[in-house]
């Protein structure tokens, strides 16, 4: 940023973010992040969170650490800061390569960065932890700051490095402003302990009067698609249809697509980037009028005018639920928020739930894995140990957590463990790790599989070089126009170490069995709120400790309009 650009928050709200005036609690957010107090603000979807870091960020002389879990999502913050001058930010994950890094480092080193978003798992970086010790931090931002609760509705193991992270830094430790969209008092108390601070808590109403609520409750799922057919019909606009499956939605896009509305599908296990992007530009672009998708799909997405978000199966939690309809209707117009609910989606969702739950046998199975490699650095494929047992990924990723704060593992960097390599020439003088790069095309293991997927542990025992510095030196490759490179197998490295023999299994166990317990209970909760003859806006508000009378008439209880098309009807197979 300029110089000279005024460090008054009304005046770069003005200036630089081209708002008149704060949303509803930004203001004495923003104030109290100013103060230098740790912050927890608790604001529905689309209030404008992000202003309420950017703009002390551009206030404060030294770096602000911002922690989103979205790859895609900090990119799209860092291009919108660019565009409106704000140049002095930079992003810094997984997904780049070490030459990027690098210029980021070195940006850091100079203090030339008011800005750095960072995903949650590049805190395992100890360069970069090396670098930020050593820079003047100003505020610690962690955006989906639920992600560290374990009772939280979207729990992701990376957040819990967080509170060693942070004291880590400057001592004393810089500010913390958490944000979140969705937090019941369980998980505001939760997030605070896993960070071990006490936070000023600011929350907004979480009321958005523009959101029409109903539940269409069905007998069976027989011609469930019909149904969803026939409203998709009647509404007006861009929809998001949200299912639990990555089959559900690539079938009913095509069962959408066939019946002549204009539909995609998008899931996270589409692995082509540009065909992900592709999607959402077509759909924010109005290109596509409807997308059936996982909740992968959402987050980030800037549409003011989607005209209604539709729940094809049930959703896991009230939180999920909340926050997932609050992308509809960001204009202030009024969207419409079904939820489609039968049995049958109900049982199915209890038994993801205790599918994923792993059994003793399992645990002990991931425990034997490590037992074996004591004393040893090994390169886990999490997905390929999460498929081998039958489990979801983030079950093992908790256990390895767990391990860790046992001092019973180090995990490190994630790095990818074979390669496609093509060489265009060989030419390695700009290269910044020559020599090695020298080393690495002369291989006879190299040369052999180029154009196949080599294996880069052998080709590590091969030229006496470690697999992270392989990967590096085929990125620098890469970026220098010497090779064309292709990644696979990505694995976190772990060094086991000797406590990994005294490890309880049962302590892991009893702390699956309460998670379990805890995701049952909210589903308990989202089947009371469809059952419920109460009204849905205030079931929704009261279940986020906001007080709510009267009748809202803008839900299929209390307006007969929308009761119509919802709840206690017997047309194409609706009933209450």
């Amino acid at each position: 940023m300029d110089a000279n650009t005024p460090k008054d928050p009304l005046t770069i709200l003005n200036t630089v973010f081209n708002h008149s005036s704060f949303r509803p609690r930004q203001e004495e957010i923003i104030g109290n992040v100013l103060a230098g107090k740790n912050t927890l603000a608790i604001l529905p979807t689309g209030a404008g969170k992000s202003l309420c870091f950017q703009i002390p960020a551009l206030v404060f002389d030294g770096l602000t650490v911002v922690v989103s879990p979205l790859i895609a999502l900090m990119k799209d913050q860092v291009d919108g800061l660019r565009k409106k001058g704000v140049h002095d930010v930079a992003y810094i994950n997984s997904m780049l390569d070490s030459s990027t890094k690098e210029r980021i480092y070195e940006l850091l080193k100079a203090s030339k960065l008011k800005m750095l978003y960072v995903a949650p798992e590049t805190f395992v970086d100890n360069k970069l932890m090396s670098i930020l010790k050593s820079c003047n931090i100003s505020l610690i931002a962690i955006d989906e700051v639920h992600c560290i609760s374990v009772w939280g509705h979207n729990f992701r193991p990376d957040y819990l490095r967080l509170r060693r992270m942070i004291r880590a830094l400057n001592n004393p430790p810089p500010p913390v402003l958490g944000l979140t969209a969705t937090a019941t008092k369980t998980v505001e108390v939760d997030v605070q302990k896993q960070l071990g601070i006490k936070c000023d808590v600011f929350k907004a109403s979480f009321d958005r009067k523009n959101l029409l609520f109903s539940v269409i409750r069905l007998k069976t799922n027989y011609g469930k698609e019909k149904i969803l057919k026939g409203l998709l019909e009647k509404l007006k606009g861009s929809v998001i249809v949200y299912v639990n499956f990555t089959r559900t939605a690539e079938e009913l896009a095509t069962y959408l697509a066939d019946a002549g509305l204009s539909t995609s599908y998008y899931h996270g296990q589409i692995k082509d980037k540009e065909e992900r992007r592709r999607i959402q530009n077509d759909f924010i672009s109005g290109g596509t009028r409807i997308v059936v998708a996982t909740n992968a799909f959402g987050m980030g997405i800037d549409k003011e005018d989607i005209r209604a978000i539709i729940h094809y199966n049930l959703p896991k939690s009230i939180e999920n639920y909340y926050q997932e309809v609050g992308r509809a209707g960001r204009d202030g117009k009024p969207a419409y928020c079904f939820l489609l609910y039968s049995k049958m989606d109900e049982i199915k969702l209890r038994k993801l739930i205790q599918y994923n739950t792993p059994s003793r046998k399992q645990i002990k199975a991931v425990l034997g894995l490590l037992t074996r490699a004591e004393g040893k650095l090994i390169y886990v494929n999490v997905k390929k140990v999460a498929n081998d047992l039958k489990l979801d990924e983030v079950p093992i990723r908790l256990i390895l957590h767990h391990l860790e704060r046992m001092d019973a593992i180090n995990t490190y960097f994630r790095i990818f463990r074979r390669a496609s390599v093509k060489m265009l020439n060989a030419d390695v003088k700009s290269v910044k790790y020559q020599q090695e790069a020298e080393k690495l095309i002369r291989n006879v293991y190299f040369k052999e599989n180029l154009k196949r997927w080599m294996d880069l542990e052998v080709l590590s025992r091969s030229v006496q070089i470690s697999v992270p510095r392989i990967n590096n030196i085929l990125r620098e490759l890469k970026i220098a126009r010497v090779i064309e490179l292709e990644e696979r197998d990505f694995c976190t490295p772990i060094k086991v170490n000797p406590g990994i023999k005294d490890v309880d299994t049962i302590e892991l166990l009893e702390i699956f069995f309460r998670l379990e317990e805890s995701s049952m209970k909210k589903i308990d909760k989202v089947v009371e709120y469809v059952e419920s003859g109460e009204c849905k806006r205030k079931f929704i508000l009261n279940y986020f400790g906001e007080d709510y009378e009267g009748t809202c008439n803008a839900c299929s209880v209390c307006n007969p309009l929308l009761r119509g098309i919802g709840e206690d009807t017997e047309v194409n197979g609706l009933n209450g």
